[in-house]
């Protein structure tokens, strides 16, 4: 006896539809994230070059 249930097959989606639906959605979370990791980035090295006495 099985335990796993799979769930049917959604006819009414392609499986190229389905993508584009999630791409589409999580797209602003992907360039907030890019965003936000530049903006770090940006912020770590100017504070080592502080620290260091680079500038």
């Amino acid at each position: 006896m099985s335990t796993t249930d799979v769930p049917a097959e959604d006819a009414s989606q392609s499986a190229d539809d389905k993508v584009e639906t999630r791409s589409a959605a999580n797209e602003w979370v992907e360039t907030a994230l890019t965003l936000l990791f530049t903006v770090a980035a940006v912020l770590f090295v100017s504070f080592i070059a502080v620290v260091t006495g680079i500038v």
